[in-house]
């Protein structure tokens, strides 16, 4: 089964089950408006765990400041109607003021029950209280399952693509340092595998927010550095593109890149290949200046390269630096 049918059939499962049990538990503790309580359990359960939990709170704080609002606009206004668009149009500005627009739906529905019962005692606020307690309890039990093997078999298998990805756009480069062959597609590519990356970052946020350790921020990390390679990747192959004659050094430069395939991978810390490129970069000092304008101009931009080439080094360093020793215990088995 795909990943996205999977997670879909999970989340619709979670809903219809976690609906009907809120409506059975509203019924069997005998409160008004049952159904209310399926309702805001749907509304509750978020694809994630900090993201239901999170909301939840939200619903519980601004449930109190609903209750304000009806009491004193159907307390002091003869027309139900007029009191009942006043009390939305306060929830909607205060929602928009507190950034908390997603508990606007619930307390709309709250706001209408009270228009419906004009009952403002203790009892009939418990009631409402209890229906959002229901909900809230069990989309937060229900968001506590989740396929964490499977996210992470998934995940480990977009890291394998990623790097699979630009090891052959670098074979690329190298090609066209060798052939200087304009009739390529790794201007496509490299667009194409930044926003796999992109979309990789937004699913390891989302298997993040599904757990309750910090741990998981290696895949995070780990797909922005790829995506911040693949953006080195493409002005590094403009700049060759703007090379107007390719000097003898930029074979050297190709044999340097094609060095370098084999070490994109997850484990490799790329300090040997840092020491390795300032070694050349120190050898180059010794040679001869260039004879004219356009050999001068062509080994300027491949200084540039060389430069680009380092910072792509050097983002693998840091993510390398930044992963602890319990993060490499549990990631790099």
């Amino acid at each position: 089964m795909k990943r996205e049918t999977k997670r879909v059939l999970i989340l619709s499962l979670k809903i219809g089950v976690g609906s009907a049990i809120a409506i059975i538990l509203a019924y069997f503790f005998k409160l008004n408006n049952p159904t209310s309580a399926g309702t805001i359990t749907l509304l509750s359960l978020l694809t994630t765990k900090w993201g239901t939990v999170k909301l939840v709170l939200r619903r519980i704080s601004t449930f109190f400041v609903t209750i304000l609002f009806c009491f004193i606009f159907f307390e002091l206004i003869p027309s139900h109607w007029i009191a009942f668009g006043l009390v939305i149009a306060c929830l909607v500005g205060y929602s928009e003021k507190m950034k908390c627009q997603n508990t606007l739906s619930v307390n709309a529905m709250i706001a209408v029950h009270y228009l419906s019962y004009l009952d403002f005692s203790l009892h009939f606020m418990m009631n409402e209280f209890y229906l959002i307690l229901i909900g809230a309890i069990i989309a937060f039990l229900l968001n506590l399952v989740h396929d964490y093997s499977g996210e992470e078999e998934y995940l480990n298998s977009c890291m394998i693509y990623m790097e699979d990805k630009i090891q052959s756009l670098m074979y690329q480069i190298v090609h066209y340092i060798h052939s200087e062959e304009r009739n390529t597609t790794i201007w496509k590519e490299l667009e194409d595998i930044k926003e796999q990356a992109e979309k990789y970052i937004h699913i390891a946020m989302e298997y993040q927010d599904n757990t309750f350790t910090n741990l998981p921020d290696y895949y995070i990390r780990y797909f922005e550095m790829r995506a911040l390679q693949c953006d080195i990747l493409h002005m590094l192959h403009y700049k060759i593109r703007k090379i107007r004659e390719m000097p003898k050094e930029a074979h050297e430069l190709a044999n340097y890149i094609e060095y370098l395939i084999p070490f994109i991978h997850e484990k490799n810390d790329p300090q040997p290949q840092i020491s390795s490129l300032h070694k050349m970069l120190k050898d180059k000092q010794s040679e001869a200046l260039p004879e004219s304008r356009i050999e001068f101009e062509s080994k300027a931009m491949l200084l540039h390269v060389y430069m680009d080439l380092e910072e792509f080094l050097y983002t693998k360093k840091k993510f390398i630096d930044q992963t602890t020793e319990e993060q490499k215990n549990l990631y790099w088995r």
